[in-house]
């Protein structure tokens, strides 16, 4: 009988063999499995269309993911190179700082093959499948925010300061990960964080909602534990994406 921890050892030795570059491998995944992505992703898709800004909801109609099964990393890399030349790499759980910024200025997101436990379909503290395509896949399908990604990569590449990686690893949590901007005079949100978890969606206007001002940004610490973070809610994406890449540019210089 084959074990849940039988499935993670071999997944994650499918992933520890897997050479950059190469073609990426297919995990098979339990009829359970596709039904809790089933379940997960309706509920989000729904969500979406009330708080997802209109960037993502245009490129979720690009990427296309399915209902009802989960997706292969694969198939969705396939479709991002094919939108904004960027690609994925399988994953196992949380990565350094440098194992997961680096890649990016290649145009490589790493991105784990597991999906989070049924008990917290609303809300994973750790990142998952769900998190990483649903949530970062996606919004790199989006021109803009692909090249946004490249220049965090390139920004932490440069960078030999702890104290710069820092301040790059607080502007990445509350803009791609957190992100939340203003449109027609409500909220929405584009970090991934938000975008995978429903519970965080639902209790947005409950929420920490604090001025979009960098430096107010730099100085806050990230809590990736909770699912009612700090939003720091800028005016507009537009604008919300010039203050990052004016930011970036200045590290990179």
């Amino acid at each position: 009988m084959t074990t849940t921890a039988d499935i993670r050892a071999e997944r994650e030795r499918v992933c520890s063999a897997y050479e950059a570059g190469g073609p990426l491998p297919w995990f098979e995944y339990s009829e359970e499995e596709d039904a809790l992505w089933t379940q997960i992703f309706g509920v989000l898709a729904g969500k979406h269309e009330q708080f997802g800004c209109a960037r993502y909801l245009s490129a979720a109609r690009l990427v296309q993911l399915p209902t009802e099964h989960i997706p292969q990393l694969r198939e969705v890399s396939e479709s991002l190179w094919s939108l904004t030349r960027f690609r994925l790499a399988p994953a196992i759980g949380s990565l350094s700082g440098p194992q997961f910024y680096n890649p990016m200025a290649d145009g490589i997101l790493h991105a784990t093959p597991f999906i989070r436990p049924a008990a917290q379909k609303d809300f994973s503290p750790e990142p998952d499948i769900i998190h990483e395509i649903v949530g970062h896949a996606v919004m790199l399908a989006d021109p803009d925010f692909a090249e946004l990604y490249r220049r965090f990569g390139r920004a932490a590449s440069a960078t030999r300061s702890d104290q710069l990686r820092t301040a790059l690893a607080r502007l990445f949590w509350f803009t791609m990960e957190v992100g939340a901007v203003m449109e027609e005079g409500r909220l929405r949100v584009c970090g991934a964080a938000l975008l995978s978890s429903a519970s965080a969606m639902e209790s947005l206007a409950d929420g920490d909602l604090r001025e979009f001002r960098i430096d107010d940004i730099l100085a806050s610490e990230i809590d990736d534990g909770v699912h009612r973070p700090a939003l720091f809610v800028a005016e507009s994406i537009d604008a919300m994406l010039a203050e990052v890449r004016h930011f970036l540019e200045g590290v990179v210089d």
